[in-house]
């Protein structure tokens, strides 16, 4: 398992990754964009980033994305990348008791499955198994 944040703009995040880049000397990967996924997005939001990660000499520090609707608390969230399915499927489990699923575990159009939840002390969750 891995853990890495997610920060989280509401048609930013490009600014943010190119602000990082050349403050803090990260480097960048592919910006995956609204446009070339099938996920539903409005006209104004097919050049936002849906993924994208930051590195800093050649270690992945942190991954960004634009979604639509930020709040105070939602900006930075906690993405678990598991190399066990079974493994996540608990931990989603456990950790969304007393919480609030936003997402349930589901197979995603990136070949991974994929959930979000609020653990009970307001923490916002992704967690992610792709079996490639």
């Amino acid at each position: 398992m891995k853990l890495h944040p997610y920060l989280i703009y509401s048609g930013q995040a490009e600014k943010a990754i190119h602000f990082y880049c050349k403050t803090l000397g990260f480097e960048h990967t592919e910006m995956k964009r609204y446009k070339d996924t099938p996920m539903p997005h409005s006209d104004t939001q097919k050049e936002w980033i849906i993924h994208c990660e930051l590195t800093f000499k050649g270690k992945l520090v942190a991954m960004v994305a634009d979604t639509e609707k930020v709040e105070s608390g939602t900006q930075i969230q906690l993405s678990l990348n598991y190399n066990n399915l079974e493994t996540m499927k608990e931990a989603f489990y456990q950790l969304s008791k007393g919480g609030q699923i936003l997402e349930p575990l589901k197979k995603q159009f990136w070949n991974a499955t994929f959930g979000q939840l609020i653990d009970p002390f307001g923490v916002y969750w992704m967690m992610n198994f792709d079996p490639t």
